[in-house]
């Protein structure tokens, strides 16, 4: 092995190690296996964190106040999640923001068993969904309210994750379910009928949200600012490498049809931002109506980040 061999090498290794020491730890969770947690799951599988200095952990935690708990502990940095929690936590005084929205449409479909034709024959039914005041007991509630059937005349019970749902339905534990894309066109496909579908009631709703501490805005700005970069572009290739986006799909939902995910894929994309700021039509869905208060709901995020890459353009070079 000659001289230049040898520099060559003892620089790839230094490369090697220094990339290892700088690299920052990050643990990030997300709350569920439906296609709305897709962005973060191409994010993560394209190595974008990586890319931008991170060294992250993926975390699937079930249920939105698990992550809340977890991140106001300090035990993970981002929650990928639904509105739902982090809005409840910060309405309670929790010292929360949200920092950035991936979706902000409902993307569910509510789907009925044996003897539920339409959303009318839910009247004094019970009807499954993850976690008791999560996100898609928050769907159900707005789409039975806006087809006039009422929440208040159903009675949710809490089963757990798309497969425990969709068995409850067909068991007839409940009579119906809320899911979200693939696990619906899954449902769909074994037979359970699709009641509504919340996607074409266009209710705005911020469905999927990275809720971080207050210090992501302060002294950890540097450490979020990456974060988001990498989402951003993750976002960016959500859009551009539908293989790669399915893939991603597959994996964790350990879904094995590939009609059903490019299916799913499909749903999603054309609604998925390429900048995830949060809009406030959205968040005035999410702001809690049963304790009116004096916080407005632009109160609950804060864009300022995404709005620094927008004005650098960072944006506009992820776009050439």
């Amino acid at each position: 092995m000659n001289w230049r061999a040898l520099v060559f090498l003892g620089w790839l290794v230094i490369e090697i190690v220094s990339s290892s020491v700088q690299a920052q730890p990050l643990r990030i969770s997300y709350s569920g296996v439906s296609g709305q947690n897709l962005a973060i799951w191409v994010t993560h599988e394209a190595g974008l964190f990586k890319k931008y200095g991170l060294n992250p952990e993926m975390l699937m935690i079930a249920g939105g106040v698990t992550n809340i708990q977890a991140l106001l502990a300090g035990e993970i940095a981002f929650v990928y999640q639904g509105a739902a929690s982090p809005v409840q936590a910060i309405a309670q005084g929790a010292d929360l923001t949200i920092v950035a929205t991936a979706y902000g449409l409902m993307p569910y479909g509510i789907v009925g068993g044996k003897g539920i034709q339409s959303a009318n024959d839910l009247k004094g039914k019970r009807v499954a969904v993850s976690r008791v005041g999560g996100i898609e007991e928050t769907a159900i509630r707005m789409a039975l309210d806006k087809l006039g059937v009422g929440a208040r005349n159903v009675t949710f019970i809490q089963t757990g994750a798309d497969p425990v749902r969709i068995a409850a339905v067909e068991a007839g534990t409940a009579s119906a379910a809320a899911l979200a894309p693939p696990g619906l066109f899954g449902a769909m496909a074994r037979g359970l009928s699709l009641l509504t579908d919340l996607g074409t009631l266009n209710i705005r709703y911020p469905t999927s949200v990275i809720s971080a501490r207050k210090t992501a805005l302060t002294s950890e700005r540097p450490l979020a600012k990456r974060f988001l970069m990498a989402l951003t572009e993750g976002l960016h290739v959500y859009h551009r490498d539908k293989a790669l986006a399915v893939r991603a799909l597959q994996k964790y939902t350990k879904q094995p049809n590939q009609e059903i995910l490019s299916k799913s894929y499909d749903y999603f994309v054309k609604n998925t931002p390429l900048v995830p700021l949060s809009e406030l039509a959205a968040f005035e869905n999410a702001v809690p109506t049963e304790k009116p208060s004096d916080r407005k709901p632009q109160s609950y995020y804060d864009n300022s980040i995404l709005e620094e890459l927008v004005q650098e353009g960072f944006v506009k070079k992820l776009a050439r």
